[in-house]
């Protein structure tokens, strides 16, 4: 496994994240009245997911765990594994969907939801993140 290809991507995660924050600072009403606001979130969401979903795979290949039947339980493969903690799957599994919901039923999107996993989802990602810098640092 190529520690640089992770810390690659954490690199990118962590300038996507810290987007996500500024827009976390943006009181409700006005996020619900500007659409840039909206979709500069929503694509800080998409990006940051699909960067979880990339360390994920590469872990699970690297070290030659199994490879999950579905998607959302790649975050289950790390949890049995102990390369991020049991409580944190399931909050992230839950968002595995949540790019193609942007993409493909962009019509469904509720601001509100948005805005609430903005304000209440971000250290997800932060726990994600330490957990893998945690990983890599041990091999």
């Amino acid at each position: 496994m190529d520690k640089k290809i992770i810390e690659a991507r954490l690199r990118k995660f962590d300038s996507t994240i810290s987007r996500l924050k500024k827009m976390q600072r943006i009181p409700e009403k006005e996020y619900q009245q500007n659409q840039d606001y909206q979709d500069i979130t929503e694509r800080n969401f998409q990006v940051a997911i699909q960067i979880c979903i990339d360390i994920a795979n590469y872990i699970i290949a690297g070290a030659n765990l199994t490879v999950p039947d579905d998607a959302s339980n790649i975050f289950v493969t790390l949890g049995k594994s102990n390369i991020i903690e049991k409580q944190l799957v399931e909050k992230i599994k839950n968002m595995v969907g949540f790019p193609n919901i942007l993409v493909h039923d962009y019509l469904e999107i509720e601001p509100q939801q948005v805005y609430d996993m903005l304000q209440h989802e971000l250290s997800d990602f932060d726990d994600f993140a330490k957990a893998i810098v945690r990983y890599i640092d041990s091999k």
